[in-house]
């Protein structure tokens, strides 16, 4: 759709279809990079097969625990002058989601690995681990958003068990910098791809 008279445009419009998170162990030996997701790459994965593989996607968001982003800095500096700020240094990224499946992956991320018993010995339901991460969310406009980056899970909210509802996991990752992501140039790459028709 085209933008109307005045400019605006409802293809334009951020109506989100899906989102997908997948999480991989850090691997100091691997970098990731902007020609990764190009907005030329049609099929990115193509390019993360060495980082991310079958059973590293957190699986099924819950439907009000959809990805959430956030930031948390200081308050700029303001100038006598009127017009000039000078943003905080070094702000928090998040991306917060609510996982919605008990699988393999998603306790690791809370409670570690289990012992050759199967046993998990828990000290706490944050673990310090750094996680390869990449994110895609699809608009009803056929765009593709994608990041990717390092992240640290910072939190961990599980929701109460109640009978007969799924009970799920906030979980809340910091985008950090990382050697392994542009050179530590960046917290996340990020692009958008729209299929051509």
């Amino acid at each position: 759709m085209a933008a109307d008279k005045d400019g605006n445009d409802l293809g334009a419009v951020k109506v989100v279809l899906t989102s997908k998170i997948l999480l991989a162990h850090y691997d100091a030996s691997k970098s990731l990079n902007a020609a990764m997701i190009a907005k030329t790459v049609a099929d990115p994965m193509s390019k993360l097969t060495g980082i991310f593989t079958v059973g590293q996607n957190v699986g099924l968001i819950t439907s009000d625990g959809a990805p959430e982003d956030g930031r948390d800095g200081d308050d700029a500096t303001e100038f006598h002058q009127p017009g000039y700020k000078l943003q905080a240094a070094d702000p928090k990224l998040t991306l917060g989601f609510t996982v919605a499946e008990d699988n393999d992956l998603t306790r690791e991320i809370m409670k570690g690995k289990p012992d050759s018993s199967g046993v998990y010995h828990v000290k706490d339901i944050v673990q310090d681990a750094k996680w390869f991460a990449y994110q895609e969310t699809v608009y009803k406009s056929g765009v593709h958003r994608r990041r990717l980056g390092v992240v640290q899970v910072t939190n961990a909210e599980p929701d109460q068990d109640n009978r007969g509802e799924v009970s799920g996991v906030k979980l809340t990752g910091e985008w950090i910098v990382d050697v392994a992501v542009d050179s530590g140039n960046s917290k996340y790459l990020e692009s958008y791809y729209t299929p051509s028709a």
